[in-house]
């Protein structure tokens, strides 16, 4: 099985472009203004313009408000909007956007909560933090529902994690930065790689 990989929180040219060309499948934006990650739609628009439509476009957003999920749609219209589950209550998607649920890693959450037909993003008590989750209950949610896993992963550890929790994608933010919010190229290769040999290990077991 090919692991869907996501590299989020990208902020100019050449880290997109080192991204799509290594063999990620989604590329994630972020426009939660509290991060330093954070861009324009306008700039999120023209860093998209390159990537090929097989490479997916990820708005990563936190509690946004309709009408401020709107703004970002007017100037950048995205293949998925990410953000809480319960926050696609009270959001209206645009035609081609698709939902990214996130759903964390709380002792209250049951798999039963999560659509076994929608992929879905899981990930640490706080999003943005590089907290690992817990693998145990990442492995219960990830044998019940697809899932891309988020937080704290980086290379040196993803392996070990895809063995344990065996989701169907992986999501990789600080874990491939030289500074907080700085994208190091050589990372990102590197991580994209090491999940690629990987799955051509699990495929020839």
């Amino acid at each position: 099985m090919k692991t869907l990989i996501k590299i989020c929180g990208l902020t100019n040219q050449e880290s997109v472009d080192v991204a799509v060309q290594s063999g990620a499948d989604l590329i994630g934006f972020v426009f939660a203004k509290k991060s330093p990650r954070c861009i324009s739609p306008e700039l999120a628009s023209q860093l998209s313009g390159s990537i090929p439509t097989q490479v997916k476009t990820t708005a990563v957003m936190l509690h946004p408000s309709d009408s401020e999920a709107q703004e970002v749609f007017d100037r950048f219209l995205p293949d998925y909007l990410q953000t809480d589950a319960k926050d696609f209550i009270s959001l209206n998607l645009p035609k081609g956007c698709h939902p990214l649920k996130v759903y964390r890693d709380l002792p209250q959450l049951h798999f039963n909560e999560m659509d076994p037909n929608e992929l879905s993003l899981f990930e640490g008590q706080n999003s943005g933090a590089g907290e690992l989750v817990n693998t145990d209950h990442a492995a219960e949610v990830a044998h019940h529902t697809p899932i891309i896993l988020a937080g704290g992963l980086n290379p040196g550890n993803v392996v070990s994690i895809l063995k344990a929790v065996q989701p169907k994608g992986v999501d990789v933010s600080s874990g491939v930065e030289s500074e907080l919010g700085v994208k190091d190229v050589q990372k990102i290769r590197d991580f994209i790689n090491i999940v690629r040999d990987y799955d051509a290990m699990e495929q020839n077991a």
